[in-house]
């Protein structure tokens, strides 16, 4: 299950996998439930019988066990043979099993083999996870909460199971799974569906609720859209996406993997990615931006995640290759890919330092911003390296090849090395093994470069230097040379293999313009002039002081940023806290600056007036608009004056009931330089980032305006057409 990261404000990747109890244990084929659930969510309990078909082989020990939700009833346990002894012990939380279970231990006697398959029939009953307000929530259930008898251990999970479930609830009730819809019925007071995947799977799901659904053939995939309320419109637009998302990532990768998609809203807020369908919370859904963000990434992950599983002892490349895929290469396919890597790139710089850095070899799952600029972010660009390095035709048929060899198994970097280096015909170790299993990154710095004439042509002389501490990073760097009097740059490639080094290169005019890594394509750690000031610079900041107004002319508002202020995670361990008239001076690192009178701000005041904001009695103008103090919030991050290393976030609120909306909604705006929000709620009416900078990558020998050409996709055919719909 792959969590929607744009949505969740503590969005865990949460990856549910199945063990086996003995670590010699290890089947071949996988188990497979024919399961009958029957629902009563009126009274938060079902009704199971599952009847297990369990491989077995000559490793098979003597012991099975089975765990089951810690509630369970068991009314009966049966067993193929007859003469197995079948006890129950409720296990106390244990950790590194996911917490605390009903066991189910099954022995064969002394002597005896097991007979393949083994049949085991359980007949139990559970409580359902729904809150008191049983009537309006919808039902969740999956491998974490154990509705069906699982096989478990310490250590890793790579079991997998296929299934046929038949689902009864009442009436008015619809139920979803994974895999393909085999029948429905409504018989009498009940509703039954039975559905079935025979591709291995992970976990299984079950979601119920009082939906309206709405279908659509597509070729030989069902769609569905399951809405917790009668909207058509909406229905058809979300069937009309997922047709052409399918449509296209077939193309670009191979064959959709399973029989059906389904779109199912949730009562609670999420976005969840599970084999064959989403759930998204019941406002998300309905906003517009998603058909054309989110929905493409949960689209995706049915083949990274949920089609190729991400093998979890040697890390999680399928968000990261999922982004690269969804999130980046739509704005690639519009000419904006460069900006999104920037953003990406400034995410590293922002959240990420030497206390919280890791290999991508590491990476589980999102736990934090810091997690997630590493796990999502870096991987996205590493594997745009990658794509430079063996170029667009071997990058695709990479792909594919990994998608073929491993669907329906568990794969892991090297089985993505392997499938690069078989289509590519060449060794990656050295690629693999430094941006995969080394945590860190190189930091770049042209030094001023030089040039002379040779006859008929001017030899440029560069020298590029890596910056950062420790060992040094083997690439290759794009650079762009502009020419005079000659509109487009000749582009290239410098191998860099020192930590300064310097190149000569032969030019058939008089170099006037010089810029290393222009389309931002290569993972690295930003030089802090490149970097435009952004609230995610405060947010990740090691060192982080608040400094409160003196004075406030309302109470709340004071008590607001107060509250603000303790709600900001300091690294340090520590949360300083300043008032604007103490003779104590700030402390190094970023400062938070609350407050329209606080006497701090007006050292910001010269930078907004550089970037064409205006501050009066009356509120700020911003490009030619004023935005009056009444009823509106402002953010601004800036460079903390006096400090090459720092930030200020400068916070003016006109309400103290805007702050715990602020507190909320600000984390997600990281990449943003100012913000203007409206109301309580409050509302975001302006954002925007401050101009960009190549600081430290740029050697100019003649002031000019130097416009860098479009580059070519990925792919040459478009993705489907964005739209807005009437009505959103």
């Amino acid at each position: 299950m792959h969590i929607l990261p744009r949505l969740l404000s503590t969005g865990i990747f949460l990856y549910l996998w199945v063990v086996m109890l003995s670590p010699t244990f290890a089947l071949q084929a996988p188990i497979h439930h024919k399961l009958t659930a029957t629902l009563d969510p009126a009274e938060s309990s079902a009704r199971f019988h599952d009847v297990v078909m369990v491989p077995t082989n000559e490793s098979t020990p003597q012991v099975l066990s089975f765990h089951l939700h810690i509630n369970s009833r068991i009314d009966q346990v049966d067993v193929s043979g007859g003469d197995s002894e079948v006890t129950q012990t409720r296990s106390k939380n244990q950790e590194n099993l996911g917490g605390a279970f009903l066991r189910i231990d099954i022995s064969r006697p002394p002597g005896k083999v097991w007979p393949n398959p083994l049949k085991l029939t359980f007949v139990y009953s559970s409580p359902l996870p729904v809150s008191s307000d049983k009537t309006t929530e919808t039902l969740l259930l999956s491998g974490v909460d154990h509705f069906y008898p699982q096989t478990t251990a310490q250590g890793t999970a790579k079991e997998r199971i296929t299934f046929q479930m038949t689902v009864k609830t009442p009436a008015e009730w619809r139920s979803v799974s994974q895999g393909e819809k085999i029948s429905e019925d409504l018989k009498g007071k009940h509703h039954e569906v039975i559905w079935s995947e025979t591709n291995p799977q992970e976990e299984i799901f079950l979601v119920a609720d009082r939906y309206h659904e709405f279908s659509e053939r597509h070729g030989e995939i069902f769609l569905h859209v399951y809405l917790r309320g009668d909207d058509k419109a909406l229905a058809d637009r979300y069937i009309e996406a997922a047709r052409a998302y399918i449509d296209f990532y077939s193309r670009l990768l191979g064959p959709y993997p399973y029989k059906k998609f389904a779109v199912v809203e949730n009562s609670r807020q999420t976005g969840y990615g599970m084999p064959s369908f989403t759930l998204l919370g019941s406002r998300v859904i309905r906003f517009p931006f998603i058909l054309h963000t989110s929905f493409p990434h949960e689209i995706l992950h049915n083949w990274w995640g949920n089609g190729v599983y991400i093998d979890p002892d040697f890390g999680n490349w399928a968000e990261g290759l999922t982004t690269y895929l969804a999130d980046h290469l739509l704005p690639e396919l519009r000419g904006k890919g460069d900006r999104y890597r920037f953003q990406e790139l400034m995410k590293f710089a922002s959240y990420v330092n030497e206390t919280n850095d890791f290999p991508l070899a590491e990476f589980k799952g999102r736990d934090s911003m810091a997690s997630q600029a590493v796990g999502y972010g870096k991987t996205l660009m590493v594997l745009h390296m990658l794509r430079h390095e063996v170029g667009n035709e071997i990058f695709l048929e990479a792909l594919r090849d990994f998608y073929n060899q491993n669907r329906f198994r568990f794969a892991g970097f090297k089985e993505l090395q392997d499938s690069f280096e078989r289509v590519g015909k060449r060794n990656l170790e050295v690629f693999f093994d430094q941006w995969i299993k080394r945590a860190g990154a190189p930091q770049l710095e042209l030094l001023p470069a030089s040039y002379r004439k040779q006859d008929d042509e001017y030899l440029l002389q560069l020298k590029i230097r890596q910056a950062q501490p420790g060992p040094i990073f083997k690439m290759d760097i794009p650079i762009a040379v502009w020419l005079k009097e000659v509109e487009k740059p000749r582009l290239g490639n410098l191998t860099l293999m020192d930590k300064k080094q310097t190149f000569h290169l032969s030019l058939p005019g008089k170099p006037v313009n010089v810029v290393l890594d222009p389309y931002h394509e290569v993972f690295r750690r930003l030089n802090p002039g490149e970097v435009p000031p952004s609230i995610g610079q405060t947010y990740g900041s090691k060192t982080q002081t608040s400094v409160l107004p003196s004075e406030e002319e309302f109470s709340d508002v004071l008590m607001g940023y107060h509250q603000f202020a303790q709600s900001v995670e300091d690294t340090s361990g520590k949360k300083p806290l300043l008032r604007d008239n103490m003779l104590t001076p700030v402390p190094a690192g970023s400062v938070w600056v609350f407050g329209r009178n606080n006497t701090f701000a007006k050292q910001l005041k010269p930078q907004l007036d550089r970037y064409g904001v205006k501050v009066d009695e009356q509120g700020v103008t911003l490009n030619g608009k004023q935005y009056p103090w009444e009823n509106h919030s402002f953010v601004f991050t800036l460079n903390r004056p006096g400090s090459k290393d720092g930030w200020s976030t400068w916070l003016v609120t006109s309400s103290g009931a805007s702050i715990p909306g602020l507190i909320r909604k600000l984390p997600h705006y990281g990449r943003y330089g100012y913000l203007i929000f409206k109301g309580d709620t409050p509302d975001n009416e302006v954002k925007g980032i401050w101009p960009l900078s190549r600081a430290g990558l740029i050697h100019t020998f003649e002031k000019s305006n130097y416009p860098l050409p479009p580059q070519k996709p990925l792919v040459d055919f478009k993705p489907p057409t964005r739209r807005t719909p009437k009505g959103s």
